[in-house]
């Protein structure tokens, strides 16, 4: 029944979604649907349901999502962002190199929900090199995770290195291959056939203006990140100082040029950089997990599975599958499995074989997991439905699981 009803709800999601359903609101139904299912009380949805809207995780993630959209906004607004582009598009020399490497620099920000945050310069480097909305979108999200499976302050990654006791280069080291394995398809399937603009060439001077202008237009964007990452403040705040640099830019630019001007209250523009329409998707996805990980039944099933003696390698799969897909996290599953998993390992080099195929398993069914928040903002971003972006991924996400598998094997033997 529990495998059943998982399937279920997922369909439910990914049926009401495609209706152009606000994923909040489908996730609502679904997770509705499966704690029914599984013998849950109206009396108990409804306690979860209270307990999510007044959580603190809750409210501080939706208001975390909801800044970095008005960020986005003002940054748009204001032609921050513009700016910002042209002077990376500048120093790289390439459209096609910026619209590869800004998702990845964005998302060294560890942050739930933080592809939001690259969306707006993939869109305008997609706009001028005539990418598809559905390319867009994944484009965003595939660069900005393909570092996940190598950089070592990824919960994750901090995670596998502590339950599985492993020297952090030996699992980046492992994993790296991957990574590239991954960037690589990226490029060829949804960037290379892409015409690169001319740029201009420039000389020394400019090119040294172009690096400052790029400090001061991503200014917003580095306080953000570095008020996170190395003052330790919460997000949210970081976030507040970004908003006020990107206000007070704009109240210099519109001294010395009124283009700058766009004629509206500061408060109104900031008003109208609010998505209510992703917060309800934060409310529907921390719903679907709090009833999710609530239930039992699920670890007691990934148990059942290894006491039946199935071969570790398809117990790996299906447990990640169960576990990430619908956690849409990967940490639940190397939670789980290293425990259950690596203590069969009859040496540190199997060990470590196991460790990168459940990491890399569990982040795959995570990355296409419907209720991956990045996922889900990147695709209301760029009005892009799930059943485009898994057309897109046809190709991308079983050659990289393939090139797990040859490693793997290579090594395992």
């Amino acid at each position: 029944m529990l495998i059943f009803s998982l399937g279920l709800s997922l369909a439910v999601i990914l049926y009401l979604v495609n209706k152009k359903v606000n994923m909040g609101y489908s996730m609502l139904v679904a997770a509705t649907l499966l704690a029914l299912l599984n013998g849950r009380s109206i009396q108990y949805i409804i306690k979860v349901l209270y307990e999510t809207i007044t959580s603190h995780s809750t409210i501080t993630l939706a208001l975390t999502v909801g800044l970095i959209s008005v960020l986005a906004h003002l940054m748009d607004k204001y032609l921050i962002l513009d700016r910002m582009i042209t002077a990376l598009e500048t120093i790289l020399r390439s459209a096609k190199l910026t619209i590869l490497l800004a998702p990845s620099i964005m998302g060294t920000l560890i942050v739930y929900g933080g592809a939001l945050m690259s969306c707006p310069v993939v869109g305008r480097l997609g706009d001028r090199l005539s990418v598809t909305k559905d390319e867009k979108a994944t484009i965003n999200l595939l660069f900005r995770h393909g570092l996940y499976l190598v950089f070592p302050l990824t919960p994750a990654m901090i995670l596998a290195i502590e339950l599985g006791e492993f020297a952090a280069w030996d699992l980046i080291r492992i994993q790296l291959p991957i990574s590239l394995v991954m960037y690589a398809l990226g490029y060829i399937f949804f960037v290379r056939n892409y015409k690169d603009p001319e740029i201009k060439k420039v000389g020394k001077r400019q090119y040294l203006k172009a690096i400052f202008q790029f400090l001061l237009y991503a200014l917003p964007i580095l306080v953000s990140l570095l008020g996170a990452l190395v003052l330790s403040l919460p997000f949210y705040v970081s976030l507040l100082l970004g908003i006020l640099i990107s206000i007070i830019i704009n109240i210099y630019d519109k001294r010395i040029d009124t283009k700058y001007n766009t004629g509206e209250n500061t408060l109104k523009t900031i008003y109208k950089g609010i998505k209510i329409s992703l917060v309800v998707a934060i409310v529907g996805i921390m719903f679907f997990r709090n009833i999710v990980t609530d239930m039992e039944e699920i670890y007691v099933f990934v148990g059942s599975l290894l006491d039946r003696g199935m071969p570790v390698e398809l117990l790996i799969f299906i447990a990640s599958g169960v576990i990430c897909l619908s956690l849409a996290s990967p940490q639940p599953g190397i939670a789980i499995l290293y425990p259950i998993i690596l203590p069969l390992a009859p040496s540190y080099e199997i060990k470590l074989l196991y460790a990168m195929f459940i990491f890399i398993t569990s982040f795959l069914f995570y990355y296409i997991s419907p209720l991956h928040l990045c996922q889900v903002l990147t695709l209301e971003y760029f009005g892009v439905g799930l059943k485009k972006l898994y057309r897109n991924y046809m190709y991308l996400i079983p050659l990289t699981f393939l090139s797990m598998l040859v490693i793997y094997v290579v090594n395992i033997f």
